[in-house]
């Protein structure tokens, strides 16, 4: 099996309604629970953040991508190739809100 990160991209869940987002958080639940196995983790984050670059001098409030678009929250999966992993982003209830980006990971844990 191999690691995947599943970027979640958009303009985020500000704009729903305390009931939109409670269904959204029970669909998100429910998804989590039918990966099992597959799930390694995940968080929401938070709209802010800073950007260092690697002059050591710059800092950067967030959101950070020259658009409406910011990482939103990830997910840490593992799958057995790049298109199961595709299948398991496709099967997600992010997508609508979201665009998913698929990265695998490059190098496992270190134990």
């Amino acid at each position: 099996m191999q690691e995947f990160l599943l970027l979640l991209k958009g303009d985020g869940m500000n704009h729903l309604s305390p009931d939109e987002l409670q269904n959204i958080m029970a669909e998100y639940t429910a998804w989590v629970k039918k990966l099992g196995p597959n799930y390694l983790g995940g968080q929401r984050l938070e709209d802010n953040g800073s950007l260092i670059t690697s002059t050591r001098e710059v800092m950067t409030d967030g959101p950070f991508l020259e658009s409406k678009e910011i990482i939103a929250g990830y997910f840490m999966i593992q799958a057995k190739d790049q298109e199961e992993a595709n299948q398991i982003a496709l099967s997600s209830p992010h997508l609508g809100l979201y665009s998913i980006e698929v990265r695998p990971i490059a190098f496992p844990k270190m134990k």
